[in-house]
């Protein structure tokens, strides 16, 4: 019963830009010229209201921490890349379980310009309301902050502001990159300060931005992963399906999903094939899906070797044991792709059929 009322919530009423403050959603509204449909019409009543309350507690929270968080050094973080649906929530939960590092849970990443000074008392109060996840994308805090996000296509299928250049900032203007970067940096630091340790993070939109992300933090790990492509897409289509009612004030159109779905898949690896290059030794490893699924330990022990993380036996015993507990998980099973949507998939991750060796 509390699943089906999380699930509820948070397809009607709670919305990722639960901490946007007044300012930016009222200019949002009318970038978007107020084009929200009558279902969640009370979705963003509930944000309207709580956009008021957000702006003054990010300036109460401003004048208790700014002078901290501005002095605070973000350590190595690392982040971990890949494409939706490739595998990367599940190697963030693995790496999350290393205490010794600190990842941002649902609450900060939704709040991330208060959750320093009302996180204490008010996350206990919602967290129990909202759809579990051990973890979650810094993606979202940055979507919350700045709007410059991807993610933002999410929330307004029918926009005409071009959302989808935020994936690289490529096309993105100088103010809006020098905003999406300042975002970056004190959200981290807000984290470091709190956690007082260094951060793993994972967001897909981050393997198209290597190159911005070595700018902000020159000492900064990256672990890339990879997955079949086709079985990528398939699930890729299908995470949009679920995603829709969380993120939407919109009602968009669905038959654009394979067009949407194989132009970002190949913007994101052009970027990151370009990128990559500039990662310096020993700051980057990649490794498949289905050998992470095949021997995790093996891989997770090669990852800290590489990276130098620490001693991997510190943490291994508290792998073992969630390992051992996702035992009777079943990977889910999709139907075959017909050849016509099979041939587009092939043509547009051709670069990453032939990097990875997948067969096409």
């Amino acid at each position: 019963m509390l699943f089906v009322l999380r699930l509820l919530l948070a397809q009607t009423i709670v919305h990722p830009l639960e901490g946007i403050a007044q300012n930016d959603w009222i200019q949002l509204l009318r970038r978007e010229r107020f084009r929200i449909n009558p279902l969640w019409w009370p979705r963003s009543a509930w944000l309207s209201a709580m956009s008021v309350w957000n702006a003054a507690a990010a300036q109460r929270v401003e004048a208790r921490f700014g002078a901290q968080i501005n002095a605070t050094r973000v350590e190595a973080p690392v982040f971990v890349l890949g494409h939706y649906r490739s595998g990367t929530t599940h190697l963030h939960e693995l790496l999350a379980h290393d205490p010794r590092y600190a990842s941002p849970n649902r609450y900060q990443t939704f709040n991330p310009s208060t959750f320093l000074g009302t996180e204490s008392w008010l996350g206990p109060l919602v967290e129990p309301f909202m759809l579990p996840r051990r973890v979650q994308e810094d993606e979202v805090a940055y979507m919350v902050a700045t709007q410059l996000s991807p993610y933002m296509d999410w929330c307004f299928p029918n926009s005409r502001n071009g959302y989808e250049r935020y994936l690289t900032f490529r096309g993105a203007d100088p103010e809006e990159v020098a905003a999406w970067s300042a975002a970056v940096v004190r959200f981290l630091k807000s984290l470091t300060l709190k956690y007082q340790r260094p951060l793993i993070l994972k967001s897909p939109p981050h393997t198209a931005r290597v190159r911005l992300l070595l700018k902000l933090f020159p000492d900064a790990r990256f672990i890339h992963i990879r997955r079949n492509p086709y079985a990528v897409f398939v699930s890729t289509i299908g995470l949009l399906k679920s995603i829709r009612p969380v993120f939407g004030f919109q009602l968009g159109p669905k038959t654009t999903d394979v067009d949407y779905v194989l132009r970002t898949y190949r913007t994101m690896y052009e970027a990151y094939f370009a990128d990559r290059e500039l990662v310096p030794p020993g700051q980057l490893v990649e490794i498949a899906y289905e050998d992470l699924d095949r021997d995790p330990i093996g891989q997770l022990r090669m990852l800290y070797g590489t990276l130098a993380l620490g001693d991997f036996e510190v943490v291994r015993p508290a792998l073992e044991t969630y390992l051992a507990s996702l035992g009777t998980y079943q990977k889910g099973r999709y139907r075959p792709l017909d050849d016509a949507t099979r041939g587009k998939v092939a043509e547009a991750c051709a670069q990453c059929f032939e990097a990875w060796g997948y067969p096409r």
